[in-house]
């Protein structure tokens, strides 16, 4: 039984690895799109990222579910529910193998922030940049102080920031 437990939680951590590894994949498409101004790639990489965060979350359940029977078969009593004290009160071997792939995925989550955190910036340098766009147009609009009489009217159209006929 604890051998089966415990390949079924190394087997699992190593799926969350990889699910891990595509959402950085993702971050990178997303980041790409971010500096390409592409938003149909971004809107792609939007889906694809949620679509993979569900699936990590899915894993994060099983991984608890087994950490509980484990703790059961192994009659642990842990203060705090913090991986690093669960796998210190396991046999050695145990120990050895759930330490390495926790540091494999510890440096990847970090990688991911860290890419996660530059794209964010990409987006608020282009809402920015749009924003600005916007109170440019919306400013140009104010000063051109368009008055017109019944003939004017006729003849020239009001600019407009959005097209009414859309």
């Amino acid at each position: 039984m604890q051998a089966e437990l415990k390949e079924n939680l190394i087997k699992l951590l190593k799926e969350e690895k990889e699910l891990y590894q595509k959402l950085f994949a993702v971050a990178e498409e997303k980041n790409e799109a971010l500096l390409e101004s592409n938003t149909e790639a971004l809107s792609e990489t939007l889906a694809a990222d949620q679509e993979v965060i569900e699936k990590i979350e899915a894993k994060e359940k099983e991984r608890k579910e087994i950490i509980e029977k484990i703790k059961k078969e192994f009659d642990l009593k842990l203060e705090h529910d913090k991986y690093s004290d669960f796998i210190k009160e396991l046999p050695a071997d145990w120990e050895e193998d759930l330490r390495k792939i926790r540091e494999e995925i510890i440096e990847l989550t970090d990688e991911f922030y860290s890419l996660n955190d530059q794209n964010q910036k990409l987006l608020n340098q282009a809402l920015e940049v749009n924003t600005f766009s916007i109170e440019s147009i919306l400013k140009s609009i104010k000063e051109n102080k368009n008055t017109y009489s019944k003939k004017d009217k006729d003849q020239k159209e009001q600019p407009r920031l959005l097209n009414k006929k859309v």
